[in-house]
């Protein structure tokens, strides 16, 4: 009797719950492979599991091909995963699927039951927290793609600095080779100064010396003359080694200049390094974590996407239904607008027979005082002439 009463309950809780499946007592009383698998993973596309089954539930055993067994071993996971919320030690596996039990049956369905009932009241306070963590993850997605922007933005500019490191260390080197032959240059020019300053003072002395003798006027000219070819050429030299010396500055000031942008290029090579290890770190860490928490989120956002195509119809039909409404309440309003004129045009009828009573009484009022009037007259002149007697006599 209680066993039958079991079977009863489950079966009211079943059909409540789930009315396309239709579960007659028969199927419990003697569960069998296709019932079971079919309330089962009826049961489970209630929660929004996507499930569709490799062979078409009844026609053959389940466990007839690997695909089919790999199926029935997810719906058993995924139905023991239901019962241990709230019972951590029950257990359902692929044999009681395949040779379900009688108790086992009932037991387990009233546990899903019961599950399934909790949360359809409770669906609201349930997804909540779910939509919370799905808004957690999309602001979460956003700020790692946005801190991946970021990185790829400091990458190039690494890259670009280190490009400009590179050229101008080059130039540098170029510049440095370029110098040295300069510095060989102005050495070897400056030697020949002195060497041309020691030649002039030489020929001073000579010059002043020659000029203490008394030499012929054509000695005289032909010295002068080389005095003044010495003395251009000493001009020029001097003019070359000024010239030189303010190239050599110019190379000493363009080496300074890439020696100081080389050393800063260094330093902020250096920072930037540091900057981008540190957000690949927090940003690797925050994408470890997104990628834990997404398979959960995944499953819930299909569960709340579900949910929403559910509310969309409801909302299509309400608004069929209120489109219905509408025409009705239009036809009604059209019914009550034309039966209003109706009354205003009967409205305007009485008034218009009211008044003609009210002038019909007011003719008749008059009427009546004229002949109240007369008749005192009459009475006032007759009383008049046939004295008290007549009065008597009317009396």
């Amino acid at each position: 009797m209680a066993f039958s009463a079991e079977i009863e309950r489950v079966m009211d809780q079943g059909n409540c719950l789930m009315p396309d499946i239709n579960i007659c007592q028969s199927d419990l009383a003697n569960p069998t492979e296709p019932f079971v698998t079919k309330i089962m993973v009826h049961y489970l596309r209630c929660y929004g599991f996507r499930l569709e089954p490799p062979y078409k539930i009844g026609t053959e055993l389940g466990h007839s091909s690997r695909e089919a067994r790999v199926f029935l071993i997810r719906v058993c996971r995924q139905v023991e995963r239901i019962v241990q919320i709230s019972f951590p030690n029950k257990t359902y596996n692929y044999v009681d699927i395949i040779k379900p039990a009688v108790k086992k049956t009932l037991a387990t369905l009233s546990y899903l039951f019961n599950h399934l009932a909790y949360y359809k009241v409770f669906k609201k306070k349930v997804l909540g927290p779910v939509e919370e963590a799905v808004k957690l993850k999309d602001s979460l997605t956003a700020e790692v793609k946005a801190k991946s922007q970021q990185l790829e933005q400091c990458s190039q500019k690494t890259e670009d600095c280190e490009v400009a490191i590179n050229q101008v260390k080059k130039d540098l080197q170029d510049t440095q080779a370029k110098l040295i032959p300069l510095k060989k240059t102005c050495s070897e020019h400056e030697n020949s100064l002195e060497l041309l300053a020691q030649q002039q003072t030489e020929l001073d002395k000579r010059i002043g010396h020659w000029e203490q003798l008394v030499v012929d006027d054509s000695q005289v000219t032909e010295l002068r003359e080389k005095i003044k070819s010495a003395s251009s050429h000493v001009e020029s030299c001097k003019a070359e080694l000024a010239s030189k010396k303010e190239e050599t500055n110019e190379h000493r000031r363009i080496i300074e200049n890439s020696k100081h942008i080389a050393t800063g290029l260094e330093k902020a090579t250096a920072v930037l390094s540091l900057c981008k290890v540190d957000d690949y770190k927090e940003s690797y860490k925050q994408l470890e974590a997104v990628e834990k928490q997404l398979p959960t989120w995944t499953v819930n956002y299909h569960k709340r996407l579900q949910d929403a195509e559910a509310k969309k119809q409801e909302l299509a039909l309400c608004d069929q239904r209120y489109e219905e409404r509408v025409q009705e309440n239009d036809g009604e309003n059209h019914k009550l607008h034309n039966e209003l004129k109706q009354l205003q045009v009967d409205v305007e009828d009485r008034k218009k027979r009211l008044e003609d009573l009210s002038n019909s009484l007011i003719e008749l009022d008059q009427r009546s005082l004229g002949q109240d009037q007369l008749y005192a007259m009459l009475s006032e002149q007759i009383y008049e002439a046939l004295g008290q007697n007549w009065q008597m006599n009317s009396t």
